[in-house]
């Protein structure tokens, strides 16, 4: 059901939040052969299609995908020539010296390397301390201010320089958190889906949710359903909140909000009533996209998350089979939904 081949390209465009048209205009030619889909994009750069199904929607359903990456601005010039960078989104500086990256400039891009204090340099209390994604900065090879300046510009944009590979089950590309929750709700949309659906691709999601929030108050939907990764454990942690390869992670509450319990029983339920792999996510963190959506409309929210490994280093890695899981549970449970089962 997923187009690994079209993630693999999603992963390859740079989309730091506020420059999101690449990973957009990929989103549109991939949509645009559908006859029955409407589509618009927002002033802020979302991207809404309206779907229509066998027939009418009950209840009105919103499934956002953010579109967006974390990465980095260029903020200044140094008189060396290398360049100080303003994280954007949630980045581990951990390991990041040394890491190539590519620069985003008007004229093109421009290979880049991450850079940071020497360790010859730093004083006995630095040296304890893991180096901070807001201490790095971006060496191009220039050698004074006068050459950098002429390469890059305060707030070109900067991403990581990462490979996509596949190995067995698993895929490892960068902003998988964001790229194949992209990718799911495309090939939702390509289902013969049994109720009408609205799907928004979101901007801005790493700096705030702007995007996601000015679409909810556009649309005015009854439910909003988000999508995207989640921090999945590591091979040593018994309780991380959710694993890979046991299916989509469905969130009863974070650090923002409690969920709609219904819908969260309810999802639960019929995963396990057509034997969809699903889990229960039992870490209670982070700050969801779905409780801005419900601060602008009241709607009834949930979030529904792909468990992904490292997603705020430069190579994030995900399973193919939680993906897949992930387009069969909405596309079960979205008519029960738009008809007011749940």
């Amino acid at each position: 059901m997923i187009n690994w081949d079209f993630l693999q390209e999603l992963c390859s465009i740079p989309g730091v939040s506020g420059e999101e048209k690449g990973v957009r205009e990929r989103i549109l030619r991939e949509l645009e052969p559908l006859g029955n889909v409407s589509l618009h994009t927002t002033p802020l750069g979302c991207l809404t299609v309206k779907k229509q199904g066998r027939k009418k929607a009950s209840v009105s359903v919103l499934i956002c995908a953010p579109m967006d990456e974390p990465g980095f601005l260029v903020s200044r010039i140094c008189d060396d020539g290398t360049v100080k960078l303003t994280p954007v989104g949630d980045i581990s500086g951990q390991a990041l010296c040394g890491r190539p990256v590519t620069v985003c400039t008007a004229k093109g891009e421009l290979p880049g390397v991450l850079g940071a204090k020497p360790v010859h340099l730093l004083t006995a209390e630095e040296r304890g301390k893991p180096v901070s994604a807001g201490e790095l900065y971006l060496d191009i090879g220039a050698l004074s201010k006068e050459e950098a300046g002429e390469a890059v510009y305060p707030g070109d944009r900067v991403v990581f320089a990462s490979p996509w590979s596949q190995s067995g089950n698993m895929v490892f590309g960068r902003s998988l958190t964001s790229r194949a929750a992209c990718a799911v709700l495309v090939s939702l949309l390509h289902r013969d889906l049994e109720c009408d659906l609205t799907a928004a691709f979101t901007t801005q999601g790493e700096t705030g949710a702007g995007g996601l929030m000015t679409v909810v108050h556009d649309v005015q939907p009854d439910v909003v359903l988000c999508i995207e990764g989640a921090q999945a454990s590591s091979p040593d942690e018994e309780d991380g909140g959710c694993a890979l390869g046991k299916g989509p992670s469905v969130s009863f509450m974070d650090t923002r909000m409690v969920y709609d319990s219904r819908l969260f029983r309810s999802v639960i339920e019929m995963a396990c009533r057509l034997h969809i792999p699903c889990q229960e996510r039992t870490a209670v963190d982070g700050d969801g996209s779905a409780g801005r959506a419900a601060s602008q409309t009241g709607a009834r929210t949930l979030m529904v998350r792909i468990p992904v490994r490292y997603p705020g280093v430069p190579v994030s890695m995900t399973a193919k089979e939680d993906l897949e899981s992930i387009v069969r549970l909405l596309e079960a449970v979205c008519p029960e939904i738009a008809g007011g089962s749940f």
